[in-house]
């Protein structure tokens, strides 16, 4: 029997040998989170140069060959989504030269590029014959892969267990970011890489671009559990890594306190944070020891101990500033009325003045 998917071979055309196993091992790690007693396995035969992908469990059907059917949409636990994945790796491994066989129940499906009548096209068709059952899951065999090439996909499966939310700290993880223990992309700014659950992040349709607050979020939560000088430092440079780390802290939490104690340890107890300079304009006026630091590291620090820097401004002045910080939150009338009180001390302050130098 023969299925006919109409995908033009240069259909993404991004897409290498990388993306292509990553789709169909994807979809077997997705079996295996949907039934733990099914294991999923890929692994490397070099004297036949072969990629196998294999399941204990499932099995495909000609209906999984409706290009966006799926099951998993709205099963934030799955890695694949979209129903496009393992129909364009094997379009994509055509159009490589390799060739794919595929075992499922009793059947084995062999993919090809050729012309169709029908659409006058080179298109991917798909062969079913009946064959001895070879397990009872499903199998993938991706032929002609060389040790080399087998070593580029190696590299981006990491071991997955069903709660890795991970922080990689090796030099070569650096902004490499796994989602289900499939390497997605890497993040330009960020210091370590980083290994999540398929809930954590989400994912483009070619798994290979993450939002940029989710990602910032998802690592900021990691580190705020962390309680080391690396997580100090991160703070101090601003890192994107830990950029909501305020946001997601609490007095108790491991980061916060290290912070605190690195900063005490440094600083000694006197010292204040400032992270501007009307707060170093202040502290000085007041005459306290302040210390520079970034703005997310003072809002840690002041989880911890608060500090009030006393104001030699006159009331007129405080509140000008209050007027300038805080008036967008204000309404009209609200507005009108700080102006009014704003503008009345003020002339009274200028009449004692007055007064005085009589």
């Amino acid at each position: 029997m023969k299925f006919t998917l109409p995908i033009s071979p240069e259909y993404v055309a991004h897409w290498g040998l990388w993306e292509a196993v990553r789709e169909i091992y994807q979809n077997a790690l997705d079996e295996q989170t949907h039934d733990s007693s099914c294991v999923a396995t890929i692994d490397y035969d070099a004297e036949l140069d072969n990629i196998r992908i294999t399941t204990t469990k499932g099995m495909l059907s000609p209906e999984s060959l409706v290009l966006g059917k799926t099951s998993k949409r709205e099963d934030l636990n799955q890695r694949g989504k979209f129903g496009e994945g393992y129909k364009l790796a094997l379009l994509v491994l055509s159009r490589l030269g390799l060739d794919v066989e595929i075992y499922t129940h009793g059947e084995r499906w062999i993919p090809k590029l050729e012309h169709d009548e029908t659409f006058n096209s080179i298109v991917l068709s798909i062969y079913t014959e009946p064959f001895e059952p070879r397990n009872d899951g499903v199998e993938f065999l991706i032929m002609g892969v060389d040790s080399c090439q087998w070593e580029d996909v190696r590299k981006n499966i990491r071991p997955w267990g069903e709660n890795s939310n991970t922080i990689l700290e090796a030099p070569n993880e650096q902004g490499r970011i796994y989602v289900g223990g499939l390497y997605v992309s890497t993040v330009k700014g960020f210091r370590s890489g980083y290994a999540f659950a398929p809930d954590k992040i989400k994912l483009d349709r070619d798994r290979g671009m993450v939002d940029g607050f989710d990602l910032a979020w998802a690592t900021s939560n990691l580190w705020t559990g962390v309680a080391n000088s690396r997580a100090v430092e991160l703070m101090n440079e601003e890192a994107p890594d830990v950029r909501y780390v305020e946001n997601q802290a609490n007095v108790t939490s491991a980061l916060v306190v290290k912070q605190a104690e690195y900063f005490h340890q440094k600083h000694g107890y006197d010292a204040i944070p400032v992270s501007n300079q009307e707060e170093i304009e202040q502290a000085t006026n007041a005459g306290m020891r302040w210390v520079l630091v970034p703005k997310t590291v003072k809002a840690v620090l002041r989880l911890v101990k608060s500090w009030f820097i006393p104001s030699t401004d006159s009331p007129v002045e405080r509140l000008r500033k209050f007027q300038k910080n805080y008036a967008w939150q204000l309404d009209s009338e609200a507005k009108q009325e700080l102006e009014a009180i704003i503008e009345s001390m003020d002339l009274k302050t200028k009449v004692e003045v007055s007064q005085l130098g009589r």
